[in-house]
């Protein structure tokens, strides 16, 4: 079975093919990698562009980048959580769905919201 013909299945109420309605649950993780590999590939760049011999201000704006993008991966997570579930509330055949999207929403928000840490305790290039 390709995948062509997992997209010409289309679901009447959502009007979602196949292979979006099997990755849609998994948005949040997509989201959380994607923020993963932005906020440690940017260190490792930074560092290597000399961040470390730069001064305070400068690391300070840095980190506070680094914030401003998990704030809103977070906020893109959760949003994608509430759209999905305004969407399928009244849906008891999608129920499943909805929980097991929400479920990986919170998961993926506690992970994204994890990597905040070691940013804000360790001290950038150390």
């Amino acid at each position: 079975m390709s995948s062509l013909e997992l997209d010409d299945e289309v679901e009447p109420h959502t009007g979602m093919g196949t292979l979006r309605r099997l990755l849609d649950p998994a948005f949040g993780h997509f989201v959380w990698a994607a923020h993963f590999l932005a906020v440690y590939i940017g260190a490792a760049v930074a560092c290597v562009l000399g961040l470390g011999a730069a001064e305070e201000g400068t690391r300070t704006t840095f980190l506070a980048v680094l914030v401003a993008l998990t704030v809103v991966a977070t906020a893109v997570v959760v949003g994608h959580a509430v759209w999905r579930h305004r969407q399928y509330r009244d849906l008891p055949d999608q129920r499943f769905r909805m929980v097991v999207t929400i479920g990986n929403s919170g998961i993926a928000t506690v992970g994204i919201v994890w990597q905040l840490f070691p940013l804000l305790l360790v001290p950038v290039c150390a």
